[in-house]
């Protein structure tokens, strides 16, 4: 079956150079690459043609304004029309050399599923312990449930796995959809810059109508470059308003009573560690998430 690879980008020259070529060693390469880049110079450029030039791999490269969502259904609109496959991936990864095939293999062995993603195979582990993480689960901030997409809009990342299993969401970094079960389903445009919360927002509603299935025999390396990247206070109150959105339009389980629940919560939970620790950034964090709250219900974009 066709498969082509999609990989949306901007000033990560570098990095997407590791990431094409760990593309180029797959066992099984994709089809194509389709690569829409918002960068500021021609570099990105550069390493595409000389990624193309050395790999063979077909490519489809395009420039489009920065905003990833929008970069997204361009790809979209760019895929072959015999393609059965379609991969996405960030360009500050490194696939392991059989993460493609695994892919694949896991389509094969599960052929009612719309969706497989992979194993990011360096995420921190789980810091949460004892009372911290049972007053997360209480606030609708945790689940011990992996890939889960809760009612207050939290998803929990899988870490862990014997084998592939059922989930509600997939991370942007990995994610392959059959065409078919993309039907006309189209990125939220509506999510500024980087698009937070556009990978649990577009996964969740492929889940509404098939099924997302995670591998751990699929993994790749996610070094989360800083180039381009919202500092940690904007990107809470994106998050915050990330997840009223997926409230208001209706995605999975997600209402706004537990959005705003578990804010609280969280807050709360701040604030207890400002006093404890005597420390400015949790109270910083937590006054974000007040001000998250209040773009969201002033209809602030994300």
């Amino acid at each position: 079956m066709r498969h082509e690879l999609v990989i949306c980008t901007r000033n990560r020259a570098d990095d997407l150079r590791a990431c094409l070529e760990s593309v180029a060693a797959q066992s099984r390469r994709p089809d194509r690459v389709v690569i829409v880049d918002s960068s500021d110079t021609d570099a990105t450029r550069g390493v595409v043609e000389e990624f193309e030039k050395r790999s063979g791999i077909a490519v489809a490269f395009t420039r489009a304004a920065p905003r990833k969502t929008v970069q997204m259904n361009i790809a979209l609109d760019l895929l072959d029309p015999s393609t059965g496959i379609v991969h996405f991936t960030d360009d500050d990864v490194v696939l392991d050399r059989e993460y493609l095939a695994e892919i694949l293999s896991t389509f094969e062995t599960h052929p009612h599923c719309g969706g497989v993603g992979g194993r990011i195979a360096d995420l921190p582990p789980r810091r949460a312990r004892g009372l911290v993480r049972w007053c997360r689960r209480v606030f609708l901030l945790d689940s011990a449930r992996q890939g889960a997409l809760l009612a207050s809009g939290m998803n929990t990342m899988c870490r862990t796995g014997d084998g592939p299993y059922r989930v509600d969401w997939f991370s942007g970094c990995s994610m392959s959809y059959r065409r078919q079960a993309l039907a006309e389903l189209r990125f939220d445009e509506t999510r500024a810059r980087a698009g937070s919360g556009m990978d649990v927002d577009f996964s969740a509603r492929v889940a509404a109508s098939t099924e997302l299935i995670w591998t751990p025999q699929a993994f790749l390396h996610h070094s989360a470059s800083d180039i381009d990247r919202d500092d940690e206070l904007l990107a809470r109150r994106r998050v915050v308003r990330s997840r009223w959105r997926l409230a208001r339009i209706g995605v999975g389980p997600v209402n706004r009573p537990a959005v705003l629940y578990a804010v609280m919560g969280d807050t709360l939970m701040l604030l207890a560690m400002t006093v404890v620790f005597r420390s400015r950034m949790h109270l910083r964090q937590a006054i974000a998430n007040g001000i998250g709250v209040i773009e969201a219900v002033k209809g602030v974009s994300v």
